[in-house]
């Protein structure tokens, strides 16, 4: 009985299969939308979500460019990575390194405008962007 019962359902289970391997395989067909675009609708969303005023647009724009300069860096530097000829182990940890140190000069230069754009919000704009960043990862 048991065995039967064990059968039916691996059956069942070959039947389903194909269909979700079918579903899986779909959105990795799809492109992946460009990381500049998704900074740049969000860059959008938030500016309109803080209502920046015109006096604020000059920290606004240094900051949204330093935003836009670092994830475009980011990008072109996964792209060459992924194009790089294979490398030892070592090496790869090596290059792996590089990027995480150049990854952080980028947000310490991200993060001087981001000071730069506070200091110039209003008190209500500031609790808009502080809940913005409590979804950072910790």
């Amino acid at each position: 009985m048991k065995r039967i019962l064990f059968l039916a359902m691996l059956l069942g289970a070959s039947m389903i299969a194909p269909s979700y391997a079918d579903q899986a395989a779909a959105p990795a067909t799809q492109a992946k939308p460009d990381p500049v675009a998704r900074v740049n609708q969000r860059l959008a969303r938030l500016k309109e979500e803080l209502k920046i005023t015109s006096d604020q647009e000059s920290a606004w724009a240094a900051y949204a460019e330093k935003t836009r300069s670092n994830v475009k860096e980011m990008r072109d530097q996964m792209q060459a990575a992924m194009r790089a000829p294979a490398a030892t182990a070592p090496e790869r940890f090596d290059r792996h390194i590089e990027l995480m140190k150049h990854r952080l000069v980028n947000f310490e230069n991200m993060d001087q405008a981001l000071k730069e754009l506070y200091s110039a919000l209003t008190p209500e704009q500031r609790g808009v962007l502080d809940r913005h960043f409590s979804r950072m990862r910790r």
